[in-house]
This record gives C-alpha cells, structure tokens and sequence, in this order.
C-alpha cells in the first residue's frame, strides 16, 4: 500500500476546511444544508429595515430566517423576500407574512399569522405579507399630541424666563441680596440667643421636672386635699345658703326703708332729723335746765328750807 504523500493531506485537509467555513458561513447566514428546509416566497414595497437572516416565527417561536432580499425587477421598487422554514410546519392558505419589530434596537423580525385555510400552501409558494407599523412610528403617533403640549410649554417657560430676567434688575437683585444677608444674620443672631441660653433651658427643664417629681411624691396630699375642699363644698351645699342670703336681703331691704323714712321725716326719729323747729325747741328746753341747774347751784336756799323740826319746804320762783 502506498504511501499518502503530504501535498495530498494537505489538500485533503484544506478541502474539508473550505467546506466547514462554507457551511459555517451559510449556517450563520441561516442556511443549514443539514438540515430539512423548505422555501417561501413574498413581495414586499417596504421592508421597514429587515435584513437577511433576521428570524422568522409562529407565535414567538423561531421556525426559520430571512434567506434573501432582492429587487423583483429595476423599475417596481419592489423587495422579494425568501423564507428558509423547517419543512415541519405547514402555512395554511391566507397565512400572512407580517413584518414586526423585535425592540427598539434589535431591528425587525417576520411573524407568521395563520390563515383559516382551506388547504395549505406548497413549498415554493408566494404568500401575502404586510408591514407592521413600527415602534417609532407608534411612538411618534401616540406622543405627537404630546409634543404638541411639550412646546407649548416651552413656550410659556420661556415667556416666564424672559419675565424673570425683566423683574431681576440690579436694584432687585442687590434687594435680594441684603435680604439674604439679613437673614443670614439674624440665623446666626438666634443661633447665639440659643446657645447662650443653653444653661438656663436646662435648669428650667429640670425645674420642671423637679416640679413634676415634687407632685408626685405629693399626690397623697395632694389626693387628701381635695378630699377636704370636697367636703367643705358639701357643707356649705347642705347649710341652706339660699335661706340665709334671702335673710340677709329681706333684712337689708328693710333697713334702706328705715333710713328713706329718716331721710324723710317720717316718724318722731324722722321729725327729729329733718325738723328744724323741733331742733331748735329742743335746744333752748336744755339751754334752759342748763341755766335752772346752775342757779340752783349757786342758791340753794332759794329753792330748798328746813324747819326746826325738819319739816322741809320747797317754792319755786
């Protein structure tokens, strides 16, 4: 047996490696001659930015890749699009070939939605196929409303702005400024108050709580105490103050009556406080015993005789 000469093997095994890197380069592609595919055809005016080997799917699930996309002819515009899809699905007829985002970034993809039939669709067959409307566009519809709103607001910040920027003058600006300062004064004003007042917060808080302490330790008493006012407020409900205020006013009443009758005149004390006349009788009756008593003091025995035998006699000029 001869010999295998190296240039041999060396071909041999540049061969079965330009056939792994064609396999290798298809399989990336989407294409698996190992595997048992069939192919479907659609005619597209607009791919929306599907390339070749991007998935295709039934219900999520991946059943083969975009094979090719080429131009029908040079004058249509139109994209024909090969499909690669394992032979174990069947497309019943009226299946659609829809053109669908993946996400935002990961470009599109192409869903198969399942016609009703009747009948099924022959390997090599053109199916109908649509463009879904992509994620930016629906973005774009759904927020251009709100862009609308966004520049209108803008707009008015912007009026805001251009009104601040009028009102903020030097002059206010430097208002402001001392106002700050002010302020900035006056906190570190307080902030001094407080810190110097410091000791004397704390002895009034412990005052109090020397205070609480001291009712506590009191309570008793304190307990006692208004016991005995509550006693005291019971005697005097029972002692009928009712009666001896009504007393007390009858007895009152009756002396403002008393003292109008003096002021009046009326009766011998009332005479005797208001009546002149009788004051004046009064008067003289005693300027008269007054001088009766003195003469009789200075002569005795022109009043008053005795007898021999004691018989006394008496005459009155």
């Amino acid at each position: 047996m001869k010999k295998i000469s190296n240039e041999v093997k060396v071909g041999a095994v540049a061969l079965v490696t330009i056939v792994i890197f064609i396999w290798l380069y298809n399989f990336l592609k989407g294409k698996d001659f190992l595997r048992n595919t069939a192919y479907y055809y659609c005619i597209y005016d607009n791919v929306g930015g599907l390339a070749e080997s991007s998935p295709v799917e039934i219900n999520g699930y991946k059943v083969g890749v975009v094979q090719s996309i080429d131009f029908v002819n040079e004058t249509s515009g139109q994209l024909l699009v090969t499909f690669s899809v394992s032979k174990g699905f069947k497309l019943p007829v009226n299946t659609v070939a829809e053109i669908v985002p993946v996400s935002v970034m990961a470009g599109m993809k192409v869903q198969f939605v399942f016609g009703n039939g009747p009948g099924f669709y022959s390997y090599g067959d053109t199916i109908p196929g649509k463009l879904s409307e992509s994620i930016i566009t629906a973005i774009e519809q759904e927020f251009r409303p709100l862009k609308k709103r966004i520049e209108t607001l803008l707009d008015n910040l912007d009026s805001v702005m251009v009104s601040i920027d009028d009102v903020m003058d030097p002059e206010f600006r430097n208002n402001l400024a001392g106002t700050v300062s002010n302020l900035n004064s006056t906190s570190k004003s307080l902030s001094g108050t407080i810190h110097s007042k410091e000791q004397e917060l704390k002895q009034t808080i412990e005052s109090i709580s020397e205070f609480t302490k001291m009712l506590s330790d009191n309570s008793a008493k304190i307990n006692k105490t208004i016991g005995n006012l509550e006693s005291i407020s019971d005697s005097l409900a029972s002692a009928d103050l009712y009666t001896s205020v009504t007393n007390l006013k009858n007895t009152l009443e009756r002396t403002s009556v008393l003292l109008q009758n003096l002021n009046e005149g009326k009766g011998t004390a009332g005479q005797l406080f208001t009546n002149d006349t009788l004051y004046n009788n009064f008067s003289a009756s005693l300027e008269s015993l007054n001088i009766l008593l003195k003469d009789m003091k200075a002569n005795p025995k022109k009043y008053v005789h005795f007898s021999i035998f004691g018989r006394k006699n008496s005459s009155v000029e």
